[in-house]
């Protein structure tokens, strides 16, 4: 019979509570009424499936009739799949509304495929000639190195071009929004950056190991992307809850045919409008300030105000911004309001929106803590 040993066990953990995430993100998405928990839900439940023939072969079920069949048979390894989910569920957070084109459905024509494969094979050696002719091996087919090698390769092209879409969209957000700190973004790319982790292991261990079977070693890079993928889990979790409730637009995208730099004659002109309202008018004091509200103030296109920031201040927008409100801080703590009020509060009133934020903007910006500058400033 089957036992619980230790090995299995440790994998057990993350497997039991991964399939609770699972169904509380698909639960989560619903009530929501956004795609990138159900997207993220399949990721989890994937990850899932993905320990299972580990958790349940130290178990000794490969080694028993019945419970053998049930692993050989049931496609566990969906590694065509997996791809394409990350995809999606990058697209989901970086594109608010997203949804599934025609031409999207053939992102998963791999993965279609190889589970018709299995489909064949379960057929074949359970009804049809009621013997393994497929496993006449005895070895599991989701094991096989050309699937897991070819399964990779695709997680790690669908990995890639998520981070080159992720890039795209940091640049654009920096450009858009005075608080970029605080959308999804930092998500992405702590996201991203546990996924190439992963791969990166992953890859360490077929070369080191080729024999994907093996069940030695290689439980140890199983047991390491439990862990990796619970921290995925949790934190993709919460990060559905503070979107759902703190996520905000940024300002419409620029068409993709305007996105060359444009040259502004008249950029003094500009600079000293958008000096004028930004920081005159302490329009910084808005913590949700965007580029699509300054341009609308000034009655023209955002285009016009991002290049002016851009050559003018050579400066993002999120980094002019975040610099008028740290000079109205300073300017704050020169007139010694810090004495009446706490840092923070000055803060939030120059329109930094949390503690995280002024705190790394802070640092970024003066190269010490603000209550080191504090320090400074009393004495």
């Amino acid at each position: 019979m089957p036992g619980i040993y230790y090995k299995t066990a440790l994998l057990l953990i993350y497997f039991g509570q991964g399939i609770i995430f699972s169904m509380a993100l698909l639960i989560q998405s619903r009530r929501a009424n956004e795609s990138s928990s159900k997207w993220l839900s399949l990721l989890v439940f994937l990850s899932c499936l993905y320990i299972a023939p580990w958790m349940l072969g130290h178990s000794s079920w490969y080694a028993m009739d019945g419970y053998r069949e049930f692993l050989f048979f049931f496609p566990f390894h969906q590694l065509f799949l997996i791809g394409p989910v990350i995809y999606f569920y990058v697209q989901s957070l970086i594109k608010p509304g997203f949804t599934l084109d025609r031409k999207a459905y053939l992102h998963f024509l791999p993965s279609t495929l190889y589970f018709l494969y299995s489909l064949l094979v379960f057929v074949v050696d359970f009804f049809i000639l009621d013997e393994f002719y497929f496993y006449a091996d005895g070895k599991d087919k989701d094991l096989s190195p050309w699937y897991q090698i070819t399964g990779t390769i695709s997680i790690l092209a669908y990995t890639t071009s998520s981070y080159q879409n992720y890039q795209k969209y940091k640049a654009r957000i920096l450009d858009e929004v005075s608080f970029a700190e605080n959308i999804t973004y930092g998500w992405l790319k702590r996201f991203l950056l546990s996924l190439i982790f992963i791969l990166a292991l992953r890859v360490l261990f077929m070369l080191a190991l080729p024999n994907w079977g093996d069940f030695g070693l290689k439980w140890w890079y199983y047991l390491i992307f439990a862990c990796t993928f619970y921290y995925i889990t949790f934190a993709g979790y919460t990060n559905g809850i503070l979107a759902s409730f703190a996520y905000q637009l940024p300002s419409p995208r620029l068409e993709e045919n305007q996105t060359k730099e444009l040259i502004i004659a008249d950029v003094e002109k500009w600079k000293a409008k958008i000096h004028a309202y930004v920081v005159d008018a302490s329009a910084y004091k808005n913590p949700r300030l965007t580029l699509q509200d300054v341009a609308s103030h000034l009655k023209t296109n955002p285009r016009i105000i991002s290049q002016s920031i851009n050559q003018g201040f050579e400066m993002n927008f999120n980094d002019y911004v975040n610099e008028a409100r740290l000079e109205a801080l300073k300017a704050r703590i020169d007139n010694e309001d810090h004495l009446h009020f706490t840092l923070l509060a000055l803060a939030m009133d120059c329109g930094f929106n949390s503690k995280s934020t002024f705190n790394r903007v802070f640092k970024n910006r003066m190269g010490i803590t603000p209550n080191d500058y504090l320090k400074k400033a009393n004495k």
